[in-house]
């Protein structure tokens, strides 16, 4: 979304605090449904490809899932989607199809066609050809113009030999058709979102069952008429998730009309924070409080969501967090804790993390690590505070320690950032994040 910025808002048709500020609107949503959203937002975020949302992918690919990338290009869009899937115990996998929303120029180019063609055929071709009839009558299914186009390239537009002279898309219809117990999530924000949503809709055409087209979406627009939306809402199952002040999802309805939203809608209330609301790392941190507020730490992650530690000859035993932040920041408490915690857990194996939380000398942590029988002491501390003449822009900074079981300081090491572009709980995980290069060369 960094080209939108700059090009202005209507481009924009196109990743643990307290929940009070950013209370649901919509009906309470279940645990599954909450670890599906979470997911989904990570994989969405991941689907960018500029340095911070590519760490989400590390991170992902680290844990165990795959990203099988593709772009194809020619003169009407640069057409990009991940075919993103992990193996699960007892022989299962999940399959998520992404599509990035919109960060190229071209990209900004397809979200202002916003002329309405003609959705319809059961082939590739059928599908170009019907857009070239141009617009119709309100009676027929009619689609943004641009969404389509691009649909059309990433999907739909280059037989390859992998897929037997098939398209992608053709490929992933044939296989679902094939295994119709299998499930694709379909997910993306903004441009993304709506491509997720009429790439289901051409999977519908061609044959794959509605049960089996699970589509998530971020902040993304109407991509068609009313007719569209009666003849696919019950093709797919289609989730909508919005922020209450992100403009995109009704902007075509605003500005030119004859765009109709469908599915289930969720909206999350927006923080304190100086991102535009349509930002996906806004999402993405309402998908990790979602997340958290209906699953108790106490309960084992789920498989979609587990890392792959790394086994240490001997374990770490990690000290209570130390926090000093501006009291704005107090409510993020919470969730912060939880998910450093459970990073460090999915990073390394053994990891010690006490209950108790009062604050100890070097020494009796020392101490404490032998009792536990762990080789190696982690301090962390963070501090944050307000950046002069911004509302909600803050500096955070953690100092990190690493100790063996005699006390001796193996390295330390200080990092810092902004919130500008990433929400303080966000900021905090990218903190420790960037710090375990350092980290692991001590660690063994």
């Amino acid at each position: 979304m960094r080209i939108v910025r700059a090009i202005g808002i209507s481009i924009y048709i196109l990743l643990v605090s307290l929940f009070v500020p950013w209370r649901c609107l919509a009906a309470a949503i279940t645990p599954q449904e909450a670890e599906l959203y979470f997911t989904s937002s990570l994989v969405s975020l991941a689907s960018y490809s500029d340095g911070l949302n590519l760490l989400t992918r590390e991170w992902l690919e680290e844990s165990g899932w795959y990203f099988d990338s593709r772009e194809n290009i020619n003169r009407v869009a640069d057409g990009r989607f991940h075919l993103v899937s992990r193996n699960l115990p007892g022989k299962q996998s999940v399959y998520f199809l992404a599509f990035p929303g919109t960060e190229r120029l071209k990209d900004a180019e397809i979200d202002f066609r916003v002329k309405r063609v003609l959705f319809g055929g059961k082939t590739p071709q059928q599908f170009k050809e019907a857009a070239a009839l141009g617009e119709h009558n309100g009676s027929q299914p009619l689609v943004h113009q641009g969404f389509n186009d691009y649909v059309q390239v990433a999907l739909f537009q280059q037989p390859l030999d992998e897929f037997g002279n098939r398209t992608a898309g053709e490929f992933l219809a044939q296989e679902l058709r094939g295994n119709p117990d299998e499930i694709l999530y379909l997910t993306g924000h903004s441009l993304g979102g709506a491509s997720a949503t009429l790439a289901a809709a051409r999977f519908a055409d061609l044959g794959v069952r509605p049960e089996q087209l699970q589509v998530i979406t971020f902040g993304a627009p109407a991509v068609g008429n009313e007719t569209f939306a009666r003849r696919y809402e019950h093709k797919m199952n289609l989730t909508r998730i919005t922020m209450a002040a992100d403009p995109v999802k009704s902007v075509l309805q605003s500005l030119t009309g004859g765009f109709v939203q469908f599915g289930k809608k969720i909206v999350w209330k927006n923080n304190k924070s100086e991102r535009f609301a349509h930002d996906m790392v806004l999402y993405l941190d309402q998908s990790l409080r979602t997340y958290q507020d209906t699953h108790p730490e106490t309960d084992p992650m789920p498989p979609t969501l587990q890392g792959t530690p790394a086994r240490l000859s001997g374990g770490l035993y990690v000290a209570p967090f130390e926090f000093k932040l501006d009291k704005k920041l107090q409510q993020d408490l919470p969730y912060m804790r939880r998910t450093l915690r459970e990073l460090l857990q999915q990073e390394y194996a053994p990891v010690i993390l006490p209950e108790k939380s009062d604050k100890k000398s070097i020494a009796a942590l020392c101490a404490e690590q032998k009792k536990a029988g762990c080789r190696y002491v982690l301090v962390e501390r963070f501090s944050g505070s307000r950046i002069r003449n911004e509302r909600n822009n803050y500096r955070l900074v953690m100092e990190e320690e690493l100790y063996n079981t005699d006390g001796n300081l193996l390295t330390m090491q200080t990092t810092s950032a902004t919130t500008t572009n990433l929400t303080p709980i966000e900021t905090v995980v990218y903190l420790q994040f960037q710090a375990r290069e350092q980290r692991e060369k001590f660690l063994q």
